[in-house]
């Protein structure tokens, strides 16, 4: 992304956050959260939301995932998104709706468990789009074997039951369950009208792969 498309304070904030994504091979580095940040920006013009809020809360939206193996809640790192942002000189009236984007970003309405009780913001529903869309199409594949990967999981094992709901804590699938149970469920979950419109198109990329994966395996093609 060139500079020039960048405002200011949203360079501060990636300088900011960058140390802390340095070495990330789960696949929420620096490079999804800028890819998510372009989304962002093409999903809250559409929707009239505050890209201010959205592009630094896109920024600094998954430190919860350098807490180890297991999951952490995002608000968890809140403290963390806020001297970012402190440091960054964000905005001081809005920096809370940066925190609160960056807390309930990571609901899914078929999980086993969630947060989404509360009437979401324009901001919140952008960045929650954002981030799963870039969880599908043909990065997102490449993102989901690179995850598997670092939790040690297998490509793909057929007598593994496909779960019909998503425990965000559980690391003990396959990488193509994974995609069953959660990426092509992604699309139910878009809240904004361009967002349901990327997903559908990309979900069906997702789906077309895993089929194929599938076939493959099992030796018909």
């Amino acid at each position: 992304m060139r500079a020039d498309d960048v405002p200011a304070v949203h360079e501060r904030v990636a300088d900011e956050a960058r140390e802390h994504f340095d070495g990330d091979d789960t696949g929420h580095d620096m490079a999804h959260a800028w890819r998510v940040y372009r989304l962002g920006r093409r999903l809250a013009a559409a929707e009239s939301a505050d890209f201010a809020v959205v592009g630094a809360a896109a920024l600094v939206h998954d430190l919860h995932r350098l807490r180890g193996e297991g999951f952490t809640h995002p608000r968890e790192t809140l403290p963390e998104v806020r001297a970012i942002l402190d440091a960054a000189d964000f905005p001081a009236d809005g920096r809370e709706a940066v925190c609160h984007c960056v807390a309930h970003h990571e609901e899914y309405d078929f999980a086993e468990r969630t947060d989404l009780d509360h009437d979401p913001t324009a901001e919140e529903r952008v960045l929650r789009d954002a981030d799963n869309l870039d969880a599908l199409g043909a990065v997102g594949v490449g993102r989901a074997f690179t995850f598997g990967a670092h939790h040690g999981q297998g490509m793909h094992d057929p007598d593994r039951e496909v779960r019909d709901s998503y425990d965000r804590g559980d690391r003990d699938n396959t990488v193509v369950q994974h995609a069953r149970e959660k990426l092509l469920r992604l699309p139910e979950a878009m809240e904004t009208d361009a967002g349901r419109e990327l997903a559908a198109e990309r979900a069906a990329f997702v789906e077309t792969f895993v089929d194929r994966f599938e076939a493959e395996w099992r030796g018909d093609l």
